[in-house]
């Protein structure tokens, strides 16, 4: 079964395990080496787990990613970061995450997020679940951060 609970101290070691695995390729790609999820320190993350709103992604009680959300108030949210061990990826489970995501927010209004400009996958991932292209942003001279929004709809 999949199914997502707030991320505890201790999943912080296999969590950071396949951040890095998750986001090799991207760093490879975009050479964001200050911004990458790749470089992220252990006690950044801890940080994370604490101040933040940080989930577990679980399949039949194994830890395979994690997803990091920002309460920016009002009913708005931020959909941070979100990752996937690759064994995991590319069988359907990231729509059904995304549900679970949404359900624990039933009184979010918006969600927000970005994705890399060259990252087509994912842009068509998060356009099928209803988000929209609203802008975008550079990071540096390889990477543009294409902003997306979705309207929940009461």
């Amino acid at each position: 079964m999949l199914e997502i609970r707030r991320s505890l101290e201790t999943d912080l070691k296999k969590l950071l395990k396949i951040q890095k695995e998750a986001f090799a390729k991207d760093l490879l790609t975009y050479q964001d080496y200050q911004t990458s999820p790749v470089n992220e320190p252990l006690e950044r993350l801890l940080a994370k787990i604490n101040q933040f709103l940080h989930y577990t992604i679980l399949l039949e009680q194994e830890i395979i990613g994690g997803i990091d959300i920002r309460n920016l108030g009002d009913g708005r949210y931020r959909l941070n970061r979100i990752f996937l061990a690759g064994a995991h990826q590319n069988k359907g489970f990231g729509t059904h995450i995304m549900q679970l995501i949404e359900n624990e927010f039933p009184n979010a209004k918006t969600w927000n997020l970005d994705t890399p400009h060259l990252n087509i996958r994912n842009q068509h991932f998060y356009e099928k679940l209803g988000y929209k292209k609203v802008g975008e942003h550079h990071v540096s001279d390889k990477l543009t951060l294409f902003d997306y929004i979705k309207e929940i709809e009461k």
